[in-house]
Order: structure tokens, then sequence, then C-alpha cells
């Protein structure tokens, strides 16, 4: 049994789908319905709120792909205070909180979409967000801990500022070789895919993905 948080996400919503192809049975967490929920899949409403209180059977995997929505002013690392706390309630917050759940009742693996650049260090609000949240999921000490740090996703949104971030990503993604080709965009369906064939097949210990991982699903 899996269970997948940030079903109806637009990163979530594609490894719902490809779960549901491998006829993988999977509770999926979401605020709301999930629209063509898969045949194997049963989605929970939660209030993410309350985590802590959810009664859930016993599970084998856990997926984290929860995010607050931002503008990519904000993933550059331009935030207002009230944002940040937004975002961190929801991108820190709620996923640890459903991670430790999920080890309280039994899972044995996890896999968290990072992002390519998140270092705890970092001045970038968002990279030390998912530095900070990664090396928290790295303490709990899961079996297999699956780290997927993904750079841009390519047409998210049907919004100005993701039209452009693609635009840019096309122009710049051919020059970007060895050390920095871990920087270039990804389509959804490829992250989705690999993400979901990797923490299959993965081992005991920690792994990190990046862009070199996801190319060719």
């Amino acid at each position: 049994m899996y269970l997948l948080a940030g079903s109806t996400g637009f990163l979530g919503n594609e490894i719902l789908k490809i779960l549901g192809k491998k006829d993988i049975s999977t509770i999926a967490l979401a605020r709301r319905t999930i629209p063509n929920l898969p045949h194997n899949a049963k989605e929970l409403i939660i209030d993410f709120n309350d985590i802590r209180s959810i009664n859930l059977p016993s599970i084998d995997d856990v997926y984290l792909s929860l995010g607050y929505p931002l503008y990519y002013q904000n993933v550059m690392g331009f935030m207002s205070s009230a944002l940040k706390k937004k975002f961190f309630e929801v991108d820190f917050i709620y996923q640890m909180e459903i991670a430790k759940k999920a080890k309280e009742i039994g899972a044995k693996s996890i896999s968290l979409i990072s992002a390519v650049g998140a270092d705890s260090n970092s001045w970038n609000y968002y990279l030390k967000t998912k530095g900070i949240l990664e090396e928290e999921i790295i303490n709990l000490e899961f079996d297999s801990t699956n780290i997927f740090r993904p750079g841009h996703l390519m047409g998210n949104k049907n919004r100005l500022d993701i039209v452009l971030a693609d635009m840019v990503s096309i122009t710049i993604d051919p020059f970007l070789h060895r050390s920095f080709e871990k920087f270039r965009s990804i389509s959804v369906k490829k992250l989705s895919k690999s993400v979901v064939n990797k923490s299959m097949d993965s081992k005991p210990g920690i792994h990190t993905y990046e862009y070199k991982d996801f190319k060719n699903s």
C-alpha cells in the first residue's frame, strides 16, 4: 500500500496516474475531491492542520509532493514574510507531519520531491526550506529514503510567468552541461515515471536523484 500527499498538484496527480497504471493500491491524501481517481486508489480528504489525528491503514511507501502555489519570482527567492509563513507551513510542516505519521504506522520507504539546488544554508528561502526538509526527512531514518531534485517543470500552468520560465528553459537548457546539467528543465511525465520507477526499485539507504537520472525515463 502506498500513500501519496499532493495528489491534486501538477506533479502529484501525474504520480497518481503512474501508480494507477501499475495497479498499485494507493491512498491519495487531498484537501478536495480528486478528479479521475484511478480504480486502485482511495482518496482521503483531510484537514492538513490535523494530520496527527488521522487514522491510516498500514502502508509500505510514502510519496511527498505537496507544494504551496508560488510564482516564478518566489521560487527565485523573492517572498514576503506572509508568503514565507504560508509556504513553510505547506512545504515543511505538513510534509514533515505526514512523514512522521507514515513512519509511526510502519512505512519503510519515503520519496520526497525536493528541488535542484536545495540547501539548508541557501540565501534563497525556497531552496533553504527544501534543504532543511531534506535533512529532517533523512533524520527520520526510513529504511529507504529517495530524494528527487528536479529543475523547472515544463508546462506547469497556463500563466505568464510560467510560460516565460518555459521559454527561458528551452533557450538555456542546451548550454547546460556537466555540473550544470542538473539545472535543466524536465517534463512532468518523465519526472513522474522516474519517481515511481526509482522508488519501487530503491535499495536501503539514502538516494538522491537529479536530471541525469530523469532524462531517459
